[in-house]
């Protein structure tokens, strides 16, 4: 019995950690402009991040990504959009925030959360990274230095 969960748990594992098809679909931007995110993995490394107003290691990464911005865009040819999973709630807050904290990335509101759902996405922040329409990165949560993965995942991509 124990050898057949250590083997079902290899088996999760192992598949999570391999590239997926990255699905169709698109997300309209916090100014109406739909965003292809497909084409938009084709053309460049598309950075994602699902975020909430309410999440404040949400708010921490975007701040830190903000901050390199710069270098994921010119260094790295990466397109970065923060997906908003705000619901009915609260997605009133996520322009005035946006503005506020006037990040340099593209931010859309997701709030029927169906971006969220076709990932399988549980926990906020949820960053994925997203190359010729295959998912080749996702990490989930937030601490300083998590960014540096990021950083070393794309310095390979460009390499490729």
């Amino acid at each position: 019995m124990i050898k057949k969960i250590c083997l079902l748990l290899l088996l999760v594992s192992s598949a999570s950690y391999s590239q997926k098809n990255f699905p169709n679909f698109t997300v309209e931007d916090i100014g109406g402009k739909k965003l292809d995110l497909n084409k938009l993995s084709t053309d460049n490394i598309l950075l994602i991040s699902f975020w909430a107003t309410w999440c404040n290691p949400c708010i921490d990464e975007l701040d830190t990504f903000n901050t390199i911005q710069d270098s994921l865009k010119n260094e790295y040819h990466t397109k970065h959009i923060a997906i908003s999973i705000d619901d009915s709630r609260s997605y009133s807050r996520v322009v005035p925030m946006v503005k506020g904290k006037n990040w340099d990335f593209d931010v859309a509101i997701d709030i029927n959360q169906k971006s969220k759902r076709l990932l399988n996405i549980m926990v906020i922040p949820h960053t994925i990274l997203v190359y010729k329409n295959k998912i080749v990165y996702e990490h989930s949560g937030f601490v300083e230095g998590d960014e540096n993965q990021i950083i070393k995942k794309l310095k390979v991509l460009n390499e490729q």
